[in-house]
């Protein structure tokens, strides 16, 4: 976040107005270098580039899978190339990048990448080099590291390839067909691989097809041979196993020719990724062959909302129609669970991901689905630094307060839209505890004044332990833009910032980060009603008497004496 420099301003003429009285006896202290002294994160430059502008990143401040689930949100996102800052929590020691389908972790500190393009070839003596512009459009348009690249009405959607005559094919008889494994997106964080397989049906029976309408495919000794569902259904004779084409940093992949497909035939996909033997482990492109979710909310993973789901097949994999530059072809992207799969399903269809190419080269889907970042979403929301904190106040400046930091507790995400014109910044805040008498008002400040966004701070709720715990009220959400400062103005007219200092030991506004704001093993405990923030924590000092560590904030001195959520 950055900060403006009339807020600064306006707090060191504050600061002067003040010093007369002296009555937190601060007088002769720097704002900015006391500021530095008490912040609990450290900046750090990221400069990103590759090969092939556009290649899509994101960063996080710990390891965001559980096995091979996106579980974190990214605290950064972007398509290269990327040049911007993070403020890092003092207590995170690694950042984890994932670009193009690998994760890769850094020490702390500025961080200086150049990716090299993706472009895999060919093992076998059917050579095809695939294009890096097309696995830039794989990894960072229509299939990236992300949750959820495809939701809502789209999930429903069969976009089998149909082979028929369109005006941009032209007449033709059959259409042939390869594909080149490229990928699997995370799924081998967790050591899961993933086999697939295809089939052919008419095409007339797509909405309502039974596996007895399908001809199923494999591959025995490099030949593409018809295999019984049977064989499917005890994971033999596949097309590609992801594990074989992964080990060993295999990195040219092999092509097959799936074979020459009258027209009026469709051709869909079925894949196993090591999930529950039987019939619901195999998942199908054909939403008719999936089971039905016969009543299902779908949380988004992303934390953008909820989606129910009532008695409706879905598909476990799409495929996208792509030109890019002079190449045109089809995207395959396979899903690994079903979407009912609590805590396991992510969405991002990307579990393995093959090209498909066809002669004549504009077959298509029979349906068209908005993929990862392909779709109507805000190209500028996509690049995006998120900061989350919580901010305790002390409310009595300039006169020395209690230090007990909960006089306002206050709970913020600052989404930071780096790369807009207009330095956007959606800020979400709610209050957790107040413990102040004045009529305390939170929001943020730029050059054009002070935005208030939460006005009745005045109260005792959620500082005493012996009173009834009050559900905090459901949190504000508003856009700013320019520079902003997060401030409270304390129902005196002064303002009280990040900067201002209630004695040479303590600030007035204390930063706590949240590295992970949905990791449900730690959320952060603020002090009691009158208990001084050192009686609660090793703040001035470690328990050894050393300068205070930097993950102070995650272990009280003094159980008893704090508040939680």
């Amino acid at each position: 976040m950055q900060v403006s420099a009339f807020p600064l301003i306006f707090a060191a003429l504050g600061l002067a107005a003040c010093v007369n009285t002296d009555r937190n006896g601060t007088s002769g202290i720097d704002p900015a270098a006391y500021a530095e002294t008490f912040s609990n994160r450290k900046t750090v430059t990221v400069d990103v580039t590759s090969e092939i502008p556009g290649e899509y990143f994101a960063f996080y401040y710990g390891n965001p899978y559980d096995g091979e689930t996106l579980t974190r949100q990214p605290v950064l996102t972007g398509f290269t190339p990327i040049h911007t800052t993070l403020e890092v929590p003092k207590d995170v020691t690694k950042i984890y990048v994932t670009a193009q389908g690998d994760l890769k972790s850094y020490p702390v500190g500025n961080l200086s990448i150049a990716a090299e393009a993706a472009m895999p070839s060919s093992r076998a003596s059917d050579v095809y080099k695939v294009p890096a512009e097309v696995m830039t459009a794989v990894n960072s348009v229509y299939f990236p590291e992300k949750p959820n690249n495809v939701r809502g009405e789209d999930l429903f959607v069969c976009t089998d390839l149909v082979i028929a005559r369109t005006p941009s094919t032209g007449d033709f008889d059959e259409a042939e067909l390869w594909l080149t494994f490229l990928g699997d997106g995370g799924a081998r964080q967790g050591s899961l691989y993933g086999k697939l397989w295809f089939y052919t049906y008419p095409s007339e029976r797509m909405d309502r097809l039974t596996a007895a309408d399908c001809t199923f495919y494999g591959v025995v000794n490099d030949e593409v041979v018809p295999v019984t569902l049977d064989d499917i259904r005890a994971y033999r004779k596949w097309v590609f196993y992801t594990r074989d084409e992964l080990m060993g940093n295999v990195s040219t992949y092999k092509r097959f020719k799936l074979g020459s497909f009258p027209k009026g035939v469709n051709v869909g996909f079925a894949y196993y990724g090591n999930s529950p033997v039987g019939d619901h482990g195999i998942r199908f492109t054909t939403p008719a062959l999936n089971p039905a979710v016969e009543d299902y909310t779908l949380r988004y993973s992303d934390g953008s909302g909820s989606y129910r789901i009532t008695n409706r097949h879905l598909a476990n994999g799409f495929v996208c129609h792509v030109t890019v530059g002079d190449f045109q072809g089809n995207i395959l992207g396979m899903e690994n669970r079903l979407v009912t799969e609590t805590g396991k399903y992510d969405g991002d269809y990307n579990d393995l991901l093959c090209l498909i190419q066809s002669n004549p080269k504009e077959i298509e889907p029979g349906g068209s689905v908005e993929t990862g970042n392909s779709g109507a979403e805000d190209p500028e929301k996509l690049e995006c630094k998120t900061t989350s904190g919580i901010y305790l106040f002390e409310d009595n400046y300039p006169w020395k307060g209690d230090l007990d930091f909960n006089d306002a507790v206050i709970q913020y995400q600052i989404k930071d839209y780096y790369k807009s014109g207009n330095k956007a910044k959606q800020v979400t805040v709610r209050a957790l505890a107040t413990g102040a008498s004045m009529d305390n008002k939170f929001g943020f400040r730029d050059a054009k004044g002070f935005t208030c966004l939460l006005p009745d701070l005045k109260g005792f709720r959620n500082v005493y332990p012996n009173r009834q715990w009050e559900e905090p009220a459901e949190a504000e959400t508003q856009t700013l833009y320019g520079d902003i400062q997060p401030c409270m103005e304390n129902g005196r007219g002064v303002y009280i910032y990040l900067s201002s200092f209630n004695t040479t030991e303590y600030p007035c506004v204390l930063d706590i980060p949240l590295s992970d704001p949905d990791d449900p093993s730690w959320s952060f405990r603020w002090p009691q009603e009158g208990k001084s923030i050192d009686d609660c924590y090793f703040f001035l000092r470690n328990a050894k008497g050393g300068p205070r560590a930097a993950d102070w904030y995650k272990t009280p001195k003094n159980a008893d004496l704090v508040m939680g959520r």
